[in-house]
């Protein structure tokens, strides 16, 4: 039921489709009315008025070529919207715009002049239709921000502007190129036209350019695409239902928009090939379809054994070996020739992989509601990842393709220095984790619309680049990086790989190795390793300066933090204490059955750890006969000790009294025996009182006060006035409850969650500071909010523990 529902939110209405093909209808008969312009040379663009700016970033500018405008051969509708699988909230209606032949001459494959004639094309539409009244925008865009390939948008006037998109794609006549000129081994780019060289350096090879072949192959295939997609839609509706879903789940995870998505076509195609293969059959509902699909991504890795559309048989078609040399992600088209995941990167399909584990995990979980993670939950990168970096100056990739020998990825991206050295950075990143990061991944660039009077983005306009890194919580703060042994010949690539920070070193083995010490001394320190590693690595080998990196691993931890010197977090002085409580629990006589700590620092939850104080003697005035320093009045007061409660449960006997005054008597003059015991056998400082006795102990106070099991249940006893005896709770048995059986029974249990999620306790005490920053903490207790934070960590669903 609440699919069904959501499937009615997320599909266009009919009356919605009405208007949307009558938008597109005047939109075709606009087409064909537009004026043809004379022949001129490509370079020459004098004839396109000063309102309109060319889609296209001319890097280097002097190209060979002719254009001229001629309208459209055809204007068919591509896409999702035919299929009926597109879905709110943005109405996309992909519209391919065929160019005549004659427009084009031999040789267009070569130099981004098949790529500008488009750019050109849409420009001179855009002129025109700018000035209609039919459209409320016209407006530029990059198709999933790839520059090379500028796309049209259209908007209808007034009320319906935001009802729907036309994105019109200018394409080739399909036969107008020899497929073999671009198989992923060819050579499209000319070395000596990129670098703006007179003649070509003899016996120099062109490198391959196989991004750049595989964006003109794109537009060669876009009908043949849909006639694919439709025909494995026929007789197929839960097809449809999948398909929303599936989009669904990847516009929650923020994977479907920007350079090497994982868009709703690149899924409906992977929803073909799973028919084709029969691991999806026609009789499937959408819910079906959604879980073979997460199930199929999260056992495939697509860059190691990439899948192909294509029938076999056409031996002179390349195979996919060649495509994964050229390619990092392999996934072939019906054609044999498109790579439909061609820009993106390994570490991009990877967090798809990682998605698609999580959320088979999460829909196999019976005790967490799979529709409401999977669906209706959004996981932005902060929220997904433990430690997040920004790259501030996107420009600074340029210096960076310098350093790591990029130019064949250059000219192969058309100048895109970001898209040429992203894969290389984050392999990188992910070397240089490897052990401590179980994903690294990366935002996806992402270049807005333009007017169509503004000039075209540029590479650096795509905004800061965001890293997110997953953590394994066992290694992740780990200070040595242990290399090969020193005469191996893989130190030389250790040496080479870590620079200066490698050092020979001897292990306690006997055996010397390459090795990397990073510097930390507090846990907070270890926390933060990853930083370093991060900065030292992108300033080795991609010369980006640490000023170009914003890292945000550690942003909120100065409320935590005591003292106005540089210290830890207080995890050091949680573990001193539960130290010294763990003494004191083995010094107490036998019969003490049970000790358990009640205080917050024992579950490492304490916002501000108490910190050892030892009196200083000449501030104070002893008087010997009574044992006590008094704090002299001119000198500074002493500092308080907050006290940390401890339940001693005692053992069970027959001989306890059954009345309430008699078991406190009892329980006083076992505080007074507790007291002389550790004194004389211990040498403790001890103060008997009638509730408790205070035990000073390695600078902190210990109050240890005896619970006996019965009392509450005592104390709940009340004579009616017939004389019967009943039980019923009162204020006082419900306060000893909580404080003897509740809340050590609570600290017991939370106790080992900081073995299990070592930032648990930080969590909790973060969580604590923000409560008493919103005056809430009288509302809402410690041990509440230490609940709260138990949960979020034992049940993170769609996320995965902090």
């Amino acid at each position: 039921l609440q699919i069904e529902e959501l499937l009615k939110e997320v599909t266009l209405k009919e009356t919605k489709k009405k208007k949307i093909d009558a938008f597109l209808h005047e939109i075709n008969s606009l087409l064909s009315v537009i004026p043809e312009t004379p022949e001129t040379e490509l370079t020459d663009q004098a004839w396109l008025p000063k309102g309109v700016k060319v889609p296209f970033l001319q890097v280097p500018f002097s190209v060979k070529g002719k254009f001229r405008f001629v309208p459209p051969v055809e204007l068919k509708v591509v896409g999702s919207y035919l299929l009926g699988t597109c879905i709110k909230p943005e109405i996309n209606v992909d519209v391919a715009v065929t160019m005549p032949q004659e427009i084009f001459q031999d040789k267009d494959n070569l130099n981004q002049r098949y790529h500008r004639k488009r750019a050109l094309y849409l420009a001179h539409i855009a002129q025109h239709f700018s000035k209609e009244k039919l459209f409320g925008s016209v407006k530029f865009a990059y198709m999933n921000s790839n520059h090379l390939k500028p796309i049209l948008l259209l908007r209808p006037q007034g009320k319906d502007e935001k009802m729907v998109t036309v994105r019109l794609h200018a394409c080739p006549v399909p036969s107008l190129f020899k497929p073999s000129r671009f198989y992923p081994s060819k050579n499209n780019i000319r070395t000596a036209w990129f670098m703006e060289q007179s003649t070509p350096k003899e016996g120099a090879t062109e490198p391959p350019t196989p991004h750049y072949n595989n964006s003109i192959l794109c537009d060669t295939v876009l009908l043949s695409h849909l006639h694919f997609l439709s025909s494995a839609a026929t007789d197929f509706p839960g097809m449809k239902d999948g398909l929303a879903l599936l989009k669904v789940w990847l516009n929650q995870r923020q994977l479907s928009k920007g350079l090497g998505c994982f868009n709703g076509f690149l899924v409906s195609m992977l929803v073909a090939y799973l028919l084709m293969k029969r691991k999806i059959v026609k009789m499937m509902s959408g819910y079906q379809v959604l879980r073979s699909t997460l199930q199929f991504l999260a056992t495939t890795d697509l860059s190691v054994m990439g899948i192909s559309l294509a029938k076999d048989g056409d031996a002179s078609l390349p195979v996919l070996d060649d495509f994964h040399q050229a390619f990092e992600v392999v996934f072939v088209d019906p054609s044999g020739l498109v790579n439909l995941c061609a820009d993106m990167t390994a570490s991009k399909y990877h967090q798809v992989q990682f998605e698609a584990k999580r959320s088979m995990e999460i829909l196999d979980d019976r005790m967490v509601d799979g529709f409401q993670a999977l669906l209706m939950t959004a996981k932005p990168t902060l929220r997904t990842f433990d430690h997040v970096f920004h790259l501030k100056h996107v420009s600074k990739l340029q210096g960076a393709c310098k350093k790591m020998q990029l130019l064949n990825e250059l000219m192969d991206r058309g100048g895109n220095y970001m898209a040429a050295a992203l894969p290389f950075i984050v392999s990188l990143l992910a070397r240089g984790l490897a052990g401590r990061a179980l994903l690294v991944a990366h935002s996806l660039p992402q270049i807005q619309e333009w007017p169509i009077d503004a000039e075209p983005p540029k590479h650096k306009d795509v905004g800061p680049l965001t890293f997110g890194l997953l953590f394994v919580p066992e290694f992740a703060a780990s200070t040595l990086e242990k290399g090969p042994q020193a005469d191996h010949p893989e130190a030389l690539d250790f040496r080479t790989f870590w620079g200066e920070k490698s050092e020979l070193r001897r292990f306690q083995d006997g055996s010397i190795c390459e090795a990397v010490v990073w510097e930390a001394d507090t846990v907070c320190q270890k926390r933060l390793i990853p930083e370093q590693i991060v900065k030292h690595l992108l300033k080795l080998h991609a010369d980006i300066p640490e000023s170009s990196i914003c890292y945000t691993g550690a942003l909120l931890e100065s409320v935590i933090r005591t003292g106005k010197e540089v210290s830890g977090t207080g995890e050091e002085a949680m573990v001193n204490v539960i130290c010294s409580y763990d003494d004191l629990s083995r010094k107490l006589p036998l019969t003490v059955t049970a000790v358990q700590g009640v205080h917050p620092v024992i579950r490492y939850t304490d916002v501000f750890p108490p910190i050892p104080m030892k009196p200083i003697y000449s501030f104070h005035t002893r008087v010997r006969t009574k044992h006590l320093l008094l704090p002299s009045e001119e000198k500074p007061c002493p500092a308080y000790i907050a006290p940390l409660k401890i339940i001693c449960h005692m053992e069970g006997s027959g001989q306890w009294p059954q009345d309430k005054e008699a078991i406190k008597r009892i329980k006083a003059a076992f505080h007074l025996q507790l007291a002389e015991l550790l004194q004389q056998q211990h040498q403790l400082v001890c103060r008997p009182a009638v509730t408790h006795t205070d035990v000073y102990k390695d600078g902190y106070v210990f109050r240890l006060q005896v619970a006996y099991h019965r009392e509450p249940l005592i104390l709940k006893e009340v004579v009616t006035p017939e004389g019967m005896l009943k039980y019923q709770d009162t204020e006082e048995s419900r306060q000893l409850e909580m404080e003897t059986l509740h809340l050590p029974y609570l600290t017991s249990s939370l106790h080992g969650l900081p073995q299990q999620h070592p930032v648990f306790g930080s969590t909790c005490r973060l969580a604590k500071r923000w409560v008493s920053a919103q005056l809430l903490s009288d509302n809402i207790s410690e041990e509440c909010v230490d609940l709260l934070v138990a949960f979020l960590f034992l049940h993170p669903a769609p996320f995965t523990p902090p």
